[in-house]
């Protein structure tokens, strides 16, 4: 049976972050209001620190969130050609630097750099969506690369640190599913986050019933690639959890959308709440590069208003969904992202 989610996991993170007073929920008008604010902010960063902007945008100011669409967009070629010129930050203040290759291209890989103020914003994101789906009581395995400091699985075990579960990172070991299904069993393991393929696999090895009655899986959440119907239906019939699903990319700063309790019944309606004090999203007719309507499929193209390492300014992602017009019924006033269709267009960069 799913539970409601609590409203304020996610509302009252984004009031906290966009500075309203304490115990008032945000409305579209306050975050609107706080993203032109910061989307101003972080333009005139990048115009006077990075001579990739300076160059591109000169110097900018916007009346409307609407103006946005009049800037050029920054694309995977620009970063690939130009990653040292689009920072704003000394390089001694670089923290971590992510090395993206592309499928099947010989051509420069993408590199994106991260101040320590930058991680700390994966973590805290990480840690607010996580708690959708965990509380202290639970056990999560981490099924995400985590041996490196600033890694998605290292930041995700911050985020879950910070909620006072315990927490296992387990993918050196997802090569060998007996072991990783003994160390699941041994840890009592209570919630998966992972990589649609190992996941699949996973709950595959675990279908038969002397393995699926060992463990007691009561969510997962599922990221870093496109979440197949196949995928999703393997998992539910060997462990019925409640099913998460992560939307994001390197470039976005790892996290962008997550789905709450609210979005699990599996019907058209399911979507993705967006971290809307972080990042900008709109979406475009990768044809024209104009907005589409609410509601209508489209390219999805981020700003993102918290970055200072290396601001993405209308990055175009090459990942098509859209906006759902109904309300979500958890109750948020966050805008709800369609699910994420076939990201096959861009490899190697995707969380």
């Amino acid at each position: 049976m799913v539970m409601p989610v609590e409203r304020p996991v996610l509302d009252a993170w984004i009031a906290r972050k966009i500075g309203l007073p304490s115990g008032k929920p945000p409305a579209r008008f306050d975050i609107e209001a706080y993203q032109l604010s910061s989307l101003n902010r972080s333009l005139e960063h990048a115009c006077e620190n990075s001579f990739f902007y300076r160059k591109r945008f000169g110097k900018v100011k916007l009346n409307s969130l609407f103006e946005l669409s009049r800037l050029p967009f920054t694309t995977s070629e620009d970063l690939r050609e130009n990653a040292m010129e689009m920072l704003c930050v000394n390089p001694g203040q670089i923290s971590r630097i992510v090395t993206l290759f592309t499928s099947g291209s010989t051509g420069k890989a993408k590199r994106v750099y991260f101040t320590e103020d930058d991680l700390a914003l994966c973590i805290d994101f990480f840690h607010h969506g996580m708690k959708n789906l965990v509380d202290r009581s639970d056990a999560v395995g981490i099924l995400f690369p985590a041996q490196r400091p600033g890694s998605v699985g290292d930041l995700l075990q911050k985020g879950l640190n910070r909620i006072g579960c315990k927490s296992f990172t387990l993918y050196e070991h997802s090569g060998d599913f007996n072991e990783l299904y003994h160390m699941l069993i041994r840890n009592k393991v209570t919630s998966l986050a992972g990589f649609p393929s190992i996941l699949t696999k996973l709950a595959e090895y675990c279908a038969v019933p002397e393995r699926a009655d060992g463990l007691n899986i009561k969510s997962v959440l599922i990221s870093a690639d496109y979440v197949s119907k196949a995928c999703r239906r393997t998992v539910s019939d060997t462990w019925n959890p409640e099913i998460y699903e992560h939307y994001g990319m390197t470039e976005m700063g790892y996290g962008c959308a997550v789905s709450c309790a609210g979005q699990l019944s599996g019907s058209n309606a399911f979507g993705y709440h967006v971290r809307e004090a972080d990042i900008l999203i709109e979406i475009i007719d990768p044809e024209t590069g104009k907005p589409v309507p609410d509601g209508e499929t489209g390219e999805i193209v981020f700003t993102t208003l918290t970055r200072r390492g290396m601001p993405f300014i209308r990055y175009k992602t090459g990942d098509m969904s859209g906006w759902l017009n109904e309300a979500c019924p958890c109750g948020s006033c966050l805008k709800l992202l369609k699910r994420v269709g076939n990201r096959g267009i861009k490899k190697g960069n995707h969380v």
